[in-house]
């Protein structure tokens, strides 16, 4: 696996704990490191994804909530809704990574963490925002 894609899996899988635990990211990053053997050289990039998502959530999530219109945050699988949050960040606060890259890594992690309709699902959101983000500047 692609270096930054593992990290994303990794920063995923973080996620998905800090929404079904609510324990504090830092907690949830310091455990990650201390009971999986994680490359040194995937933290940076995963702490970055973690951290700034968590940090823009609210902005994330209202980004969402407009663009997924039929769905309530709520009652999306939590598996599709930390790859949607984490696609988000990538696209509105990451200028350096082009979002279409973003959303294909989404949509690959989806492929493999999530179901069979979840990589349409993600794609048909993320185009969205990346179209309204586009648009925007």
């Amino acid at each position: 696996m692609p270096p930054r894609r593992h990290s994303r899996v990794i920063a995923m899988q973080m996620l998905y704990q800090i929404h079904l635990t609510a324990e504090p990211v830092q907690l949830v990053i310091k455990q990650f490191w201390l009971n999986r053997e994680i490359s040194v050289e995937l933290r940076p990039f995963t702490q970055q994804l973690v951290e700034g998502t968590t940090s823009n959530l609210e902005t994330i999530d209202a980004e969402l909530q407009v663009t997924s219109k039929n769905w309530k945050l709520h009652r999306m699988p939590i598996v599709d809704l930390s790859i949607l949050r984490m696609a988000v960040y990538e696209i509105l606060f990451l200028d350096d990574i082009d979002a279409a890259t973003s959303i294909n890594e989404a949509i690959e992690i989806a492929k493999s963490f999530s179901t069979s309709n979840s990589p349409k699902f993600i794609n048909g959101v993320l185009d969205n925002i990346m179209k309204r983000h586009q648009d925007s500047q």
